[in-house]
């Protein structure tokens, strides 16, 4: 089945999510695209949610035969499910002018990520900046705009952090980003 995803999906930027935190950020990033009209289509883990269409992306929540999938984009997120050593493989599987993105906390993944790879860009993600007001979480840009969310934990702030970094890479702005995020329901 992956390699047949492959095979249908040579023409799409193709995104892997991996880890443990997968769930919530590819659900995040689907969010924000759907609400920007923006056409990708998503696999996981052996669900296709519908036939592959002309969308320019692919976005891959995968656990599993990562490789096969052939990735111009790898986001790894904290606690993998994966051993080391295949994540290694597949980071080390990234294509000249692919893109790592990593939680820069996770001392293994950041090793893992930022090893020597010819132009491969390496990107570490944090918990986004936020403040609390009245128990409510305010995400805050850099410009100093602030914009409500239904997200608390630190866990779901650095996906907020991941998600940001991905969009960014696949073309969504900053407004785009934060409009439809304030909107998200975990």
């Amino acid at each position: 089945m992956t390699a047949s995803i492959y095979q249908q999906s040579i023409d799409k930027q193709r995104v892997i999510i991996t880890g443990g935190q997968s769930g919530l950020i590819t659900n995040m990033v689907r969010h924000v695209l759907t609400s920007n009209q923006r056409k990708y289509d998503f696999f996981s883990d052996g669900q296709l949610e519908s036939f592959l269409t002309d969308a320019p992306v692919l976005i891959i929540e995968a656990q599993h035969q990562l490789a096969d999938y052939h990735h111009h984009i790898l986001l790894l997120t904290d606690n993998p499910t994966g051993e080391l050593k295949e994540l290694e493989k597949i980071a080390d599987a990234t294509p000249k002018g692919g893109i790592i993105i990593y939680p820069e906390l996770n001392k293994e993944l950041k090793a893992l990520a930022t090893r020597e790879r010819p132009d491969v860009q390496v990107i570490p993600y944090n918990i986004y900046k936020h403040e609390k007001q009245q128990n409510k979480t305010i995400l805050i840009t850099s410009t100093n705009e602030k914009f409500p969310i239904a997200l608390n934990t630190t866990n779901e702030l650095a996906c907020v952090g991941a998600a940001r970094e991905l969009l960014k890479k696949i073309g969504i702005s900053s407004g785009q980003f934060y409009r439809a995020v304030s909107t998200f329901q975990s």
